[in-house]
């Protein structure tokens, strides 16, 4: 499951649902091996009641995770490519690895 489609569905569980669709939405998060997602969400229920204000916080969480996720693999995309252009010569590879350069 994708960032936004599981953030979307939190919301609306958060909303208008209750614990076991936040049970639910833990087993497909699972099943596609997001398990730190699905535990992160899971510690919105308890005895069998769902805390919506905690579900939205692990819904904060995740999505800053995420951006901070994206924003290291970026960096170092940034330093292997810079690393590349600094010794890899003039080929195929580093004439590739400028034009990235650009775009990261």
């Amino acid at each position: 499951m994708d960032l936004t489609t599981l953030l979307d569905e939190i919301e609306l569980v958060a909303g208008a649902g209750d614990a076991d669709d936040v049970l639910d939405l833990v087993k497909r998060l699972i099943r596609t091996e997001q398990v730190a997602w699905a535990c992160e969400i899971r510690r919105s229920v308890s005895k069998g009641q769902l805390d919506a204000e905690k579900l939205i916080a692990s819904g904060e969480k995740i999505r800053r995770e995420s951006i901070a996720h994206r924003e290291q693999a970026r960096r170092d995309l940034m330093k292997a490519t810079r690393a590349l252009l600094r010794t890899g010569g003039d080929n195929v590879i580093t004439r590739g690895a400028r034009e990235l350069a650009r775009f990261i």
